[in-house]
């Protein structure tokens, strides 16, 4: 599967909240790394994502894939999170994606955005 193709369903199981579907796209030992969490396996991130978060809409605004042959993708976007008490968090950030050698996984993800405003409400909702 093409790696791009493979981040739009990464991107749609993370609305629909698909925890399963989710777990399914990652490689058994893969690793996400956010400015919040730090570096995590993907249920418990996923399960944390869930836990604070009621609704994710993401919208991709440009794509780059690596130039030096690794199989990579950044996807820049705007981050649209409906928190459990209804606060609305609007961001911009940046993913990095690292796939398996067949692509049909994803080995590695990291997220960087500025954490400010998403620390700010997250605290208010708690």
């Amino acid at each position: 599967m093409y790696a791009f193709e493979l981040n739009l369903q990464y991107r749609a199981a993370v609305k629909a909240r698909n925890l399963d579907a989710i777990l399914s796209m990652f490689a058994p030992d893969a690793v996400i790394t956010t400015p919040l969490r730090g570096a995590s396996d993907v249920k418990t991130y996923h399960e944390w994502l869930f836990s604070v978060v009621k609704e994710s809409n993401v919208k991709v605004q440009n794509v780059f894939q690596a130039l030096n042959g690794d199989i990579c993708i950044a996807v820049q976007a705007k981050y649209k999170w409906v928190l459990n008490n209804d606060k609305v968090i609007n961001f911009g950030g940046m993913s990095v994606f690292e796939f398996t050698p067949d692509r049909k996984q994803i080995s590695k993800m990291n997220t960087f955005y500025d954490t400010a405003l998403v620390r700010a409400a997250l605290a208010e909702a708690n």
